[in-house]
């Protein structure tokens, strides 16, 4: 008869400790927030949609130097030939003159109004700069879910591999035991045949389960750019999670950054269209410009009397500049700035049913995680309490060797179900965060200065 005494019993409290070994902090090097940061502050992503953020900032300048005057300078030496009327009634010299052409001059110009494009142009680059700021946040908080997505990767993978090496340790001490029972002649070659597989099929469990944690860790390096150390179980915040879906939802139509950098799009669009009309009004400039020239036209000043060749001259004018047509281009412009404030409108449209059913989505998540945890844990304990009386049944010979597997690997797969879905619902906690724009904040992850995050408020001012 096969003697189950050599192996240690265990309470019910117990066996759920592997089990609900997450739900407990341990000691750590390396936690989620520092994992978040760190990913904020290497990530190639973050770094593309920064760069695209400070390009829009010199945009801005760029449309800013519309109100500043322009200054230019020329110069020039050379040769010319000249065959004027004037060079011509000159009896003294032959009809055509050659001379050592100097030039220098000196062009001011100030934009006095300009219908006002540049006005317009200012408020578009700087709209759009706060589309692409609205954007790096939204960019950083859908990161930083990624992040605490593989982090719970690892956690669970990682414990899933000690389940694994426990349930190989129980099948091999059943395995040990069923053969020293056959070799007593006291157990059936069958039995041994029966748990030899099984316990082949909890070897390649236990590789399968390495091979998920190395492929979480890989994932967890790529994401962050380190390899995770000492990880352990996060807890969101839970006073930021709202207390409902309508809560939920107020709040991420209010704050959610997507939603934010949409609606600074149709505000760069709306300049964009009131700029193009800027084609229909006249331009007024003050120009000045001073010219220091020689030897111009063929006329040196030779004498009689010897007036030297030096044609000077300074002029200031307001000089009006009106368009009458250019082939219908103005028309097409105003046309197209108004279907691309179309566009900006239906991709806020667009951006506020992905925020709502984002939203949606990680609220029912966790409300129905939660009862699928509830009921994963009767299922554990419920399989524990199996596995232990078919164990003494075993012994009492009122089970068969098969039904002791069988509750063996049940344990297993459900111990490993419920650690996925616990997991789950921490994830589901921070979704709902993600989607009110307010993860980094919950993470009390600060984002780093020179994204100037409180610029975003020219938004504000501008609508």
């Amino acid at each position: 008869m096969l003697n189950f005494s050599h192996v240690v019993k265990k309470k019910r409290v117990a066996t759920l400790i592997l089990a609900m070994s997450l739900s407990s902090p341990a000691a750590m090097s390396q936690t989620l927030e520092q994992a978040v940061a760190r990913s904020l502050e290497s990530h190639p992503q973050i770094r593309q949609a920064f760069a695209r953020y400070k390009a829009r900032e010199q945009a801005i300048e760029q449309a800013e130097a519309g109100y500043y005057p322009t200054l230019d300078a020329t110069a020039g030496v050379g040769w010319e030939r000249t065959d004027t009327p004037a060079t011509r009634r000159d009896t003294t010299t032959d009809d055509e003159v050659d001379l050592t052409r100097r030039e220098l001059g000196v062009s001011l110009r100030q934009v006095l109004f300009d219908g006002f494009r540049t006005q317009n142009e200012v408020s578009r680059t700087e709209n759009e700069a706060t589309a692409e700021q609205w954007a790096l946040i939204a960019t950083a908080e859908d990161k930083a879910l990624e992040v605490a997505k593989v982090y719970l990767d690892v956690l669970v993978a990682d414990e899933v591999v000690t389940l694994a090496e426990k349930n190989l340790e129980n099948h091999q001490e059943i395995y040990d035991a069923i053969k020293e029972s056959n070799e007593g002649g006291f157990a059936k070659a069958s039995d041994l045949s029966q748990v030899t597989g099984r316990l082949a099929r909890a070897n390649a469990n236990l590789m399968s389960a390495r091979n998920n944690l190395a492929d979480a860790r890989s994932t967890f390096t790529k994401m962050v750019g380190a390899t995770p150390e000492n990880l352990h179980l996060p807890r969101p915040d839970e006073a930021m999670l709202p207390s409902s879906l309508d809560t939920l939802m107020a709040r991420a139509l209010e704050k959610h950054p997507r939603l934010r950098s949409a609606q600074a799009d149709i505000a760069a669009a709306n300049a964009a269209r009131d700029g193009s009309r800027a084609a229909y009004l006249p331009e007024f400039n003050l120009e000045v410009d001073a010219n220091w020239n020689d030897n111009v036209g063929g006329e040196d000043g030779a004498g009689p009397p010897d007036v030297g060749g030096e044609n000077n001259n300074v002029q200031a004018m307001v000089r009006m500049r009106y368009n009458l047509f250019n082939g219908g281009a103005d028309r097409a412009r105003e046309r197209q700035t108004a279907y691309q404030t179309i566009e900006a409108r239906e991709i806020n449209e667009m951006a506020h049913r992905d925020v709502i059913e984002g939203a949606k989505l990680a609220w029912n998540a966790r409300t129905y995680l939660e009862q699928q945890r509830d009921f994963m844990r009767q299922h554990v304990e419920a399989a524990t309490d199996t596995r232990d009386a078919y164990r003494e049944e075993f012994r009492l010979n009122a089970r068969t060797l098969l039904d002791v597997l069988d509750s063996q690997n049940e344990l297993f797969e459900t111990r490993r179900e419920y650690l996925s879905k616990e997991a789950d619902e921490r994830y589901a906690q921070y979704r709902i965060l993600n989607a009110t724009g307010e993860l980094l904040a919950s993470l009390r992850v600060d984002m780093p200065a020179s994204w100037d995050t409180e610029s975003l408020t020219g938004q504000e001012r501008e609508q």
